[in-house]
C-alpha cells in the first residue's frame, strides 16, 4: 500500500493483532516503519558479510557481498525500496535513522577496497572512496532490479555476472609493464 496509504488498523488487522496491541509496542507508524527498516537493514548486513567472509581474498569478498545483496534483496523488498528512495514510502516524511547506513555499507565496501591495496589484489592507484561510491551505487540498482519487476530493466543472472566481473576489472592490479 505503501507508507501513505497504510494506517495503523490496517497494519494491525493484516498483522492479525489488536490496534491496541499494535500501540503498546509502538508509538505511532512513523515508528513502527522504523523499527522494520532498521531490522531489515540488520539482517541485510548480516547477509552481506556472514563470519566466513573473513576467509575470502579482498575480490572474493567484494563479489560476495554483491551476490548476497541482490539475493538478499529479491526476498525483501523493502530494502531496495528504502535504498532506492522509492517515493511511495514517502522517506523524506519519516526520520529514516537507515540513511546512514548506506554510508556504512559504503565504508565497508571502501575498508575491502583498501584492504585489496594494502595485499596487491587492486590496482594503487584506485580512488577508494569514489570506486566504494560507484559500487554501492550498482549494488542498490541490481538489488532493486532482483525485485521490481520492470521489462525495461529487467534482473537477470547474466546481469549480475556482468556487473562483478566490470567490479573485479575495474579494481584488479595491473601487471607490471
Amino acid at each position: 500500500h505503501g507508507f501513505a496509504a497504510s494506517t495503523v488498523e490496517l497494519i494491525a488487522a493484516r498483522a492479525s493483532v489488536s490496534n491496541g496491541l499494535l500501540y503498546k509496542h509502538f508509538q505511532n507508524k512513523e515508528h513502527l516503519f522504523q523499527v522494520v527498516v532498521t531490522e531489515i537493514v540488520r539482517d541485510w548486513v548480516r547477509a552481506l558479510v556472514p563470519a566466513e567472509a573473513e576467509a575470502l581474498s579482498p575480490t572474493g569478498k567484494l563479489e560476495a557481498m554483491f551476490r548476497r545483496s541482490v539475493a538478499f534483496c529479491r526476498t525483501n523488498p523493502l530494502l531496495p525500496a528504502v535504498l532506492s528512495g522509492d517515493k511511495r514510502l514517502e522517506l523524506a516524511r519519516s526520520d529514516n535513522p537507515n540513511r546512514g547506513r548506506v554510508y556504512a555499507h559504503r565504508q565497508l565496501i571502501a575498508s575491502v577496497l583498501a584492504d585489496g591495496i594494502a595485499k596487491g589484489e587492486f590496482r594503487r592507484d584506485l580512488e577508494v572512496d569514489a570506486m566504494a561510491d560507484v559500487i554501492q551505487h550498482i549494488h542498490a540498482e541490481y538489488s532493486s532490479r532482483a525485485y521490481r519487476g520492470d521489462p525495461e530493466f529487467p534482473y537477470d543472472d547474466a546481469l549480475v555476472d556482468a556487473a562483478v566481473r566490470l567490479i573485479h576489472d575495474a579494481v584488479k592490479a595491473r601487471p607490471a609493464a
